[in-house]
């Protein structure tokens, strides 16, 4: 793809739509056209080099770009707010000198991101997706002090300290199935085999509204320090986020949790009551096929507005029709309840002899 253009100062925005372009011919000359963009997005031209005239537009704000790898040069868009970087790697790293980018707030990447190292905090970064730290990085709050939504990948061999993140509101953790190699330089994400995930250690802060826990592995019981979180509303463990064919919700309450989804995992059993979960209103069971039923008693929580299942089993679909029974005879029409796509239909009231 061949560009050239006369200068466009009065442009402030570029955005290419073009699919599947590669953008190598006479780029330099094309882009010094544009000398005041504030935003650039290239999500859909493959570059084959970063370009050196690419450092220079430092007005940018928002910059979307595919690129092979990460190139250090780009730290030099200190104005940059937000850096979105597609890839067709699985992993990415990132030069130390990302902390040069000082007005960074949010970078997100369809790759893992790997950081050995970083030259001072980014102080104003509040979004990054999936990040592993390297073995000289201490933690995440010497690197992101203020960030606010977190996606980091989850070892069995060392203690995963959140605690300190106290502007920490979303967060995902994504099992490795490893254990981190500290003492030997390797490519990003190889580890050891797991060392068992029961001695996993999390702490979470009591500002986290929204966890997401994928391919964890953890047993029920580490379920009762997420029930303490105190300010949670949103909760999704999916592929074996926790293992074990038992939940037992016990006396404890979600204290101000809305939104509750179970995917892919491969509990059986799952006992709770209306008082876990005072303030529900959404609960998904997505593709949990062994899951034998849902406890009827949820379907007292006088909050929750939805109940929507996937894929589930015979028994699961008996569980739900008594909910619907019971809701339906005390009157209360306003729950929804949805099967694989498709809302059941109020039911036909008991009447007793």
């Amino acid at each position: 793809m061949s560009l050239s253009y006369p200068p466009a100062p009065s442009i402030r925005s570029l955005v290419c739509f073009q699919r599947e372009t590669t953008l190598t011919h006479n780029i330099s000359k094309f882009f010094h056209s544009f000398a005041l963009l504030r935003v650039l997005s290239l999500e859909r031209c493959k570059l084959i080099d970063f370009a050196p005239c690419l450092a220079l537009l430092i007005h940018l704000r928002y910059l979307e770009i595919w690129l092979s790898s990460f190139p250090r040069s780009i730290c030099n868009l200190w104005n940059l707010q937000t850096l979105l970087v597609r890839t067709s790697s699985s992993s990415i790293i990132l030069p130390s000198n990302i902390s040069d980018l000082v007005n960074l707030r949010h970078l997100d990447s369809n790759a893992d991101l790997y950081l050995p190292s970083i030259g001072k905090p980014m102080k104003l970064l509040e979004f990054i997706s999936n990040v592993d730290l390297g073995d000289v990085v201490d933690n995440f709050q010497k690197c992101f002090p203020r960030i606010k939504n977190l996606t980091s990948t989850l070892y069995s061999d060392e203690e995963n300290d959140f605690e300190v993140l106290h502007h920490l509101r979303i967060l995902t953790l994504i099992g490795s199935g490893y254990s981190r190699r500290r003492s030997v330089e390797r490519e990003f994400l190889r580890g050891e085999p797991n060392l068992g995930k029961n001695h996993i250690i999390i702490r979470f802060p009591a500002t986290l509204k929204a966890l997401t826990l994928v391919g964890c592995g953890l047993p029920w019981s580490y379920m009762s320090i997420i029930q303490a979180l105190p300010n949670l509303e949103a909760l999704i463990i999916k592929d074996n986020g926790f293992e074990g064919t038992l939940w037992e919700t016990g006396e404890e309450q979600f204290q101000r949790l809305k939104f509750l989804s179970l995917k892919e995992l491969n509990i059986k059993q799952w006992e709770a009551s209306s008082i876990n979960f005072p303030c529900l209103e959404q609960l998904e069971v997505l593709k949990c096929v062994d899951l034998g039923e849902i406890p009827l008693e949820l379907g007292d929580i006088s909050t929750l507005e939805y109940i929507v299942v996937e894929n589930c089993g015979a028994s699961l679909l008996e569980s739900l029709q008594k909910i619907q029974q019971e809701q339906d005879d005390a009157g209360n029409y306003e729950l929804k309840i949805s099967v694989d796509g498709s809302y059941m239909p109020p039911c036909e009231p008991n009447h007793d002899d």
